[in-house]
């Protein structure tokens, strides 16, 4: 009571406030680690075996080279890699623990981060843990949190948000360090993914929409802040596609225009998911649009004017909800390039937790002028915002436990893939390998059967059933598929092979035959 009768009331609150939101970040975070409890236990999965699994050069902490050189691209996660399996040894336990805590981590910067952008105002512990619990338990975000191989998107936030909050000091001329902290931190985002580069304009985003600096303060933020580094970040993305068409996909990596349309459609999907993630699957089928009068077309264009609509309006109005969007849409840029290059899916769920962020943002400062109208409209209101939040959390953390659950079988994580998309080819691939590594040779035959019907023209399947062929001891079947295999790619490497293997082993049995 002492506290509360001081002569000085403004610190007092200051105390109060400060208490109050670190127990409100630390509720976020230690949420944020409860809803993945589950998926601490569950294997590695489809891309962990290249990641992971079969990686030697995360084998000695000590040979850094190797390491690095593994991926020169995103070192930082080989690096995170190596010292999961230093620690932890190779099961796979140890690499979900990492990923969580780093989501954890995530979780608390989003709050840190909410909490600067609105200067710490009285209702902002509320705006912050409302951003913060709802990326903490969101199910769209296990894609990243419980796939280890989606380290590289906890791992870019980790380094991501910090930049953001050291760049806001800088852009306020907090002192000549911040300019180097951010960079360094940028740099770091960009070493453990590419979206890391998008760093400069989610910052002069900020800067135009939230800041609003005076006219000459803003020439002079562009001149010796924003050009520069997004002229950087320009040089580097243009480095990064010419590394990606001359070596990596050589004469793969080509403009399609059309795919524009794919792209645009590909986030109004990620926008249904996040308002109701139902339908969540690690494959997403996502049909190609011809024409830009297509229902799906116009309804992507529609939906991306409006966002852009939002971000104008609300600027004047709620400017870190315009800045939240205007993040999520400049996040999304890089895999719509990779989209319009033909290069992966279009769609891939742990795309979107980065890019989120700004969302939940926008959502936050969105409950916080809900609440502040439910306290202007008397006692009976105000428990409005905090029942819904607690049933939405509720809602969230339920379906985030059972995604978990999904991922503890391959073979489960599959046969949803292919429930979503009957007619595609691919995710009957990929359930066939998962029912092979099983031992489950019939059901992985006959899945492999209906991926060369749906796409016989795919030398991939025909190898991938005469190998499993090859295992079940019915080699003249598998030496048709392994032909076939040739005929329609005669690189395919893996059916050329195999041929020669079927060819030393029926040599050594008609030698054999010959001595008896």
């Amino acid at each position: 009571m002492t506290i509360l009768q001081s002569t000085e009331p403004t610190e007092d609150r200051i105390v109060t406030h400060s208490r109050g939101g670190a127990l409100a970040c630390g509720a976020a975070a230690l949420v944020a680690g409860l809803v993945y409890v589950n998926a601490l236990r569950n294997p590695f999965v489809y891309d962990d075996y290249h990641t992971v699994v079969e990686n030697r050069s995360i084998e000695h902490l000590s040979d850094l080279r190797a390491i690095v050189l593994h991926d020169v691209t995103r070192p930082l996660v080989n690096i995170s890699y190596a010292i999961d399996r230093a620690l932890w040894g190779a099961a796979p336990i140890g690499f979900h623990v990492t990923n969580v805590l780093l989501h954890m981590l995530n979780v608390t910067l989003l709050f840190t981060l909410s909490r600067r952008l609105t200067d710490d105002r009285d209702r902002d512990v509320l705006v912050a843990f409302a951003a913060a619990v709802l990326f903490a338990t969101h199910p769209m975000m296990t894609e990243a949190v419980g796939y280890i191989s989606g380290r590289s998107e906890l791992l870019c936030a980790a380094f991501f948000l910090p930049a953001l909050m050291a760049g806001r000091r800088w852009l306020r001329g907090g002192g000549a360090a911040w300019a180097p902290i951010t960079v360094g931190l940028w740099c770091a985002a960009i070493t453990t993914k590419e979206i890391g580069a998008m760093f400069p304009f989610v910052l002069a985003a900020y800067d135009e929409l939230v800041e609003r600096p005076a006219r000459d303060e803003r020439w002079r933020r562009w001149r010796s802040v924003h050009l520069p580094l997004i002229g950087a970040a320009v040089a580097a993305g243009l480095v990064r596609v010419a590394i990606l068409a001359r070596i990596e996909s050589p004469g793969r990596a080509v403009v399609h225009w059309p795919y524009a349309l794919v792209a645009l459609d590909v986030v109004v999907r990620y926008i249904v998911l996040l308002i109701n993630p139902r339908h969540q699957t690690l494959f997403h089928e996502v049909a190609r649009i011809d024409s830009l009068f297509a229902w799906r077309a116009l309804v992507a264009i529609g939906a991306i004017a409006l966002l852009a609509w939002m971000i104008w309006r609300l600027r004047s109005v709620e400017s870190v909800a315009s800045f939240g969007v205007a993040w999520f849409l400049l996040l999304l840029v890089p895999s719509a390039v990779l989209t319009i290059l033909d290069q992966g899916e279009p769609m891939a769920e742990h795309r979107v937790y980065l890019a989120s962020c700004g969302l939940f943002l926008a959502a936050g400062n969105g409950l916080g002028r809900l609440n502040a109208w439910a306290e202007r409209a008397g006692t009976s209101m105000r428990p409005l915002v905090p029942a819904l939040l607690t049933l939405v959390v509720l809602s969230f953390g339920i379906d985030t436990l059972v995604r978990n659950a999904v991922w503890a079988s391959p073979v489960a994580i599959w046969r949803e893939s292919v429930d979503l998309a009957p007619t595609h080819y691919r995710p009957r691939l990929l359930l066939g390998e998962a029912l092979q590594d099983e031992n489950r040779l019939g059901e992985a035959i006959a899945e492999y059967r209906t991926a060369i019907r749906l796409r016989p023209a795919d030398a991939t399947g025909h190898a991938k059933l005469g190998a499993i062929l090859v295992a079940a001891g019915r080699p003249e079947e598998a030496r048709q598929e392994f032909i076939t295999a040739t005929t329609l790619d005669p690189r395919n490497e893996t059916a050329r092979r195999a041929l020669k293997a079927l060819d030393r082993m029926e040599g050594r049995h008609g030698s054999d035959g010959a001595r008896r």
